[in-house]
């Protein structure tokens, strides 16, 4: 199924081809992956969720929202199953998109909006 992958490391953007499951892990180099919670012309945006737990990583922006890691951009149908993106050309997502290059991670500061308290 056609994907738009975005190579953080690399710094490059193309048109892939995705088989399964798996090899959009592969891809980005994740082994769970999450949606993240901003769309692209109403594509998601698969990221790495543990991408942000790393000593560092390479980052990108994408309309000013910072992404950690390599995306793969692809549609989703009425019941959520993944399509290729909709709305959206690979010029367009290379104008939109802004590499940030390898960033360390404090992690000291990741979770301060978290409180706990009792129960």
């Amino acid at each position: 199924m056609k994907a738009y992958f975005i190579d953080a490391k690399h710094e490059f953007i193309v048109e892939v081809d995705t088989k399964n499951f798996d090899h959009k892990k592969e891809l980005i180099r994740a082994s769970r992956v999450e949606c993240y919670p901003y769309q692209v012309n109403g594509n998601d945006i698969l990221t790495d969720e543990e991408s942000n737990l790393k000593e560092y990583n390479y980052f990108f922006t994408i309309d000013d929202y910072v992404v950690s890691g390599s995306a793969l951009i692809m549609g989703s149908d009425d019941m959520g199953e993944s399509i290729a993106p909709k709305n959206l050309t690979l010029e367009e997502l290379k104008k939109r998109v802004t590499f940030m290059g390898k960033r360390y991670i404090n992690h000291d500061k990741l979770f301060s909006n978290f409180k706990i308290e009792e129960w």
